[in-house]
């Protein structure tokens, strides 16, 4: 029975150690420092720990340092050229592999695609009632297409500063429901797919209320200041789709790093930002609280379910953009990653976000706030002597909010704030433009030199043999 027991012990001291395993084998060291070159480049080829134990050598980490320097140096700032043809290289490199990816895979597919794009054409061509129905799904597939493009860009460009949110889906609900409230009126689209969109602005953003007709809701009791109690869930139902369809697109934005991962994962790799997540730093010997529970929570990755998931993808955290790397890292499964993300980015966050901007811009309810803060510093004592600034201040805050202040501003100067505005966001988006260029340039760059790397251990390991064979 003892005997029995110790190796139960064993076993699940083996298990526990495996378990372990998981994160810790991404950051310990592989190379023995008492070990020579000799002796690695001797041991079986087929161990994965003599591979990785290769790549510790000398010539191949001063190898690896020189081009991780090489890639550092390699943006448009500092090489404009080589960054772009490594960057035109590596497009032409991926097309020509998804190319033969669908020949070889999924030919169906693309006749089908094909014989539907040419159907297309042909209908465009022709006269017929077919016509308003062809235009009316062009004009909803570019809808989707823009607004699905803008929820990718916001995943992918988090790190360029590129939040697709606050720079389009944002301003168009807040506009909306500024002008609902204005016009007491919600259906100021002339079809659903009536937003801004590819630099066009739409048909209801310039019109006068007379032109969109009467109000349908009561009007608010105002400072002069005409506005109507519009409800915010009629609001919501006029700006659900484009918001639905952008969070559609954060969700799809989390498949690459999530493909990558997993990949890198299955190959043997490293990756680089996880390895930098679940270490803490030698430097700090005494780390903060949020590093503790950020290395504490994604070690414990793995464990979570599709709830988990859900929750984390449903509330607006830093921690979710590496949702992607971490599940494609512990091998979570797809849809399970997937499907949580979806509905949490495209059902759940979507609808708070929108919702806060409805509020933040209805009337009423800034109304409200404004009567709530009013009796708020009229019953502290120490506010009491200044609230009529407060109070000056708060009213021309909720001017702005509600869009009555700055429209014959605008006029005055010389440039409107929108022109400003389209400024900011054209600049943000060269340099998100550029990043990418420049993360396909150091990504092509990177492949070429594995290639060397590997060509370099090649080298040692037939060198080695030529000795042995010498010595023979």
């Amino acid at each position: 029975m003892e005997v029995q027991a110790d190796s139960t012990k064993v076993a699940n001291d083996v298990d526990g150690i495996e378990d372990s395993k998981v994160v810790e084998s991404e950051v310990e060291p592989l190379l023995n420092p008492d070990q020579s070159q000799d002796e690695i480049v001797d041991q079986p080829e087929t161990s994965v720990e003599n591979v990785e134990r290769v790549m510790q050598l000398p010539q191949v980490v001063e190898l690896k340092r020189s081009h991780t320097l090489q890639r550092e140096r390699l943006v448009l700032s500092n090489q404009p050229l080589e960054t772009v043809r490594l960057a035109v290289l590596s497009l032409l490199y991926q097309c020509r592999l998804l190319w033969i990816h669908v020949l070889s895979h999924h030919l169906r597919v693309v006749g089908a695609g094909i014989l539907t794009v040419a159907l297309i054409i042909v209908l465009a061509f022709i006269d017929g009632p077919h016509e308003y129905y062809l235009r009316e799904a062009i004009a909803y597939f570019r809808f989707a297409v823009w607004w699905i493009g803008l929820g990718v860009a916001s995943s992918i460009g988090l790190g360029s500063g590129l939040h697709t949110f606050v720079l389009y889906l944002g301003p168009h609900i807040a506009m909306f429901a500024m002008r609902a409230s204005q016009c007491g009126r919600v259906d100021l689209k002339a079809m659903q797919y009536d937003t801004p969109q590819w630099g066009f602005p739409s048909s209801w953003q310039h019109k006068e209320c007379s032109e969109l007709g009467k109000p349908m809701f009561p009007r608010l009791p105002t400072d002069g200041m005409e506005s109507y109690v519009v409800p915010i869930l009629k609001v919501l139902l006029q700006v659900q789709l484009e918001a639905v369809l952008w969070g559609i697109g954060t969700a799809i934005g989390e498949l690459p790093p999530y493909f990558v991962s997993r990949a890198a994962r299955l190959s043997g790799e490293k990756v680089k930002e996880l390895e930098d997540l679940v270490t803490i730093p030698e430097d700090q010997s005494h780390p903060s609280l949020y590093s503790r529970l950020k290395v504490w929570g994604l070690r414990r990755f793995a464990q979570l379910g599709f709830f988990a998931i859900l929750l984390f993808a449903s509330v607006p955290n830093p921690l979710f953009d590496l949702a992607g790397l971490m599940c494609g890292h512990f091998l979570v499964p797809f849809w399970k990653f997937f499907l949580a993300t979806l509905i949490g980015k495209a059902v759940i966050k979507t609808h708070i976000q929108t919702l806060f901007v409805i509020l933040a811009c209805n009337p009423h309810v800034l109304e409200a706030l404004e009567a709530g803060l009013a009796w708020v510093i009229h019953h502290l004592p120490l506010l009491n002597s200044f609230s009529p600034r407060i109070m000056a201040a708060v009213g021309t805050a909720r001017e702005k909010l509600s869009g009555h202040a700055g429209a014959s501003e605008a006029v005055k100067g010389g440039y409107s704030f929108g022109f400003l505005w389209n400024t900011v966001v054209q600049i943000m988006m060269l340099f998100f433009v550029a990043s990418i260029i420049t993360a396909t340039a150091q990504g092509y760059l990177m492949e070429q030199q594995k290639r060397e790397v590997t060509a370099l251990v090649e080298n040692l390991k037939k060198k080695k043999q030529e000795e042995e064979l010498e010595s023979w």
